[in-house]
């Protein structure tokens, strides 16, 4: 998740299936796989492992708006060295079944100087052995478990982990509320961000009335949310994504009647769509906004507009910001692999649009001292809260 993604399996199995992955990788290293030739000599190229097809496509279509606003600006610019700059896209539907295969393909193709992706942690995480191993950069720029980065030092994420974001959602939630009921996806992630969540509003005075987890592919959740309303809470809390968080929003308040707060969903379009008028006032954590007058956001916004007739949200920008991030890393260390590595080990500030620059700590392979603002749902759109 996403920046909201967990892992969906043990460690045990994780550990397991990056075994068989280090015993395999070798075998398919000269396999037809391999597809460096003459022809893509100019051309630098990062491998991305995400979601084209599946539950997760929504996700998928966010970040190819991102990575081609992205990929024009850089070849606009000059590419790397004069070389243009493109992407070589698998369709993983974030499966980890299929995340290791595409994985060796990756390492085995030789123009490929750094790998993003892919959308959900334990999807990433499945394929860490095969990337670290083959010494090529794994960019997980929406996987936020926190075990993703002690995969191995070619493993890195911009994202902030659910430890540091469901405790900052925490405190935003106490600022407004006693009493919540709060209902989760049950998913491994769910629960891991549920545990998390929970944990810090109780060390905040802050008290649960009800909990559930839910099916993400539910269509019904008024039981449920029943439950949560005759529980008697100031407010509801949703630990999930987009989708999901527009249903418990618009049921919560159409079929269940409730009144209260509402936090939960996601900053993505799709979220406010199907939301609609449910979503008003909703309140999320968020380090991206559009209105932000920092120059380089609102040229972002600008072109991202111009190109797609629509407002840009929180996958658009993580997207964006991980092809600039590589190739900014890329230009320091060199266009091959160990460039990349180099340029992420040695920069001290990266560019980015969520969080204006920063920097790695190159322990944790994760964000230095960046922070998140509180977003309220204002008029259909997300907005700082003031």
């Amino acid at each position: 998740m996403s920046r909201w993604s967990t892992r969906h399996r043990s460690a045990a199995l994780v550990a397991a299936l990056a075994t068989t992955v280090a015993l395999t990788a070798s075998a398919c290293a000269g396999s037809s796989f391999a597809a460096s030739g003459p022809s893509e000599a100019g051309t630098v190229y990062f491998g991305v492992s995400g979601p084209q097809t599946g539950q997760y496509a929504e996700y998928g279509r966010l970040w190819k708006q991102g990575f081609d606003l992205a990929i024009d600006k850089v070849n606009t610019d000059g590419g790397i060295d004069g070389k243009k700059v493109a992407l070589k896209w698998e369709d993983s539907q974030s499966d980890p079944k299929q995340t290791v295969p595409i994985a060796q393909k990756f390492v085995a193709d030789t123009s490929i100087i750094a790998e993003l992706g892919d959308f959900a942690s334990p999807a990433s995480m499945a394929a860490s052995a095969t990337y670290q191993q083959a010494g090529l950069v794994q960019y997980g720029f929406t996987n936020s478990h926190p075990d993703f980065t002690q995969g191995g030092d070619h493993i890195w994420s911009p994202s902030l982990t659910q430890t540091f974001l469901q405790t900052f959602n925490a405190g935003i939630v106490a600022k407004y509320a006693k009493k919540i009921a709060v209902v989760y996806q049950q998913t491994d992630w769910g629960k891991t961000a549920f545990d998390i969540f929970s944990k810090a509003v109780a060390a905040k005075g802050v008290e649960i009335t009800y909990s559930s987890a839910f099916q993400p592919d539910a269509t019904d959740l008024s039981p449920i949310l029943i439950q949560a309303r005759d529980s008697h809470p100031d407010a509801v809390v949703h630990l999930g994504y987009g989708p999901d968080g527009a249903l418990v929003a618009k049921q919560l308040r159409d079929k269940v009647g409730f009144e209260g707060r509402f936090f939960g969903g996601q900053n993505t379009p799709e979220f406010l769509s199907l939301a609609g008028s449910a979503a008003e006032g909703d309140i999320i954590p968020g380090a991206f906004i559009a209105t932000n007058p920092d120059p380089a956001v609102q040229d972002f916004v600008t072109r991202f507009r111009t190109a797609y007739n629509a407002e840009p949200g929180d996958f658009n920008v993580y997207a964006y910001d991980a092809v600039i991030d590589l190739v900014a890393a890329a230009k320091h260390g060199g266009a091959t692999r160990d460039g990349v590595q180099k340029g992420l080990e040695e920069l001290d500030s990266l560019p980015s649009i969520q969080f204006g620059t920063f920097s790695f700590d190159k322990s944790t392979r994760r964000p230095n001292g960046v922070s998140q603002l509180e977003l309220v749902v204002t008029d259909g759109k997300f907005a700082v809260n003031s």
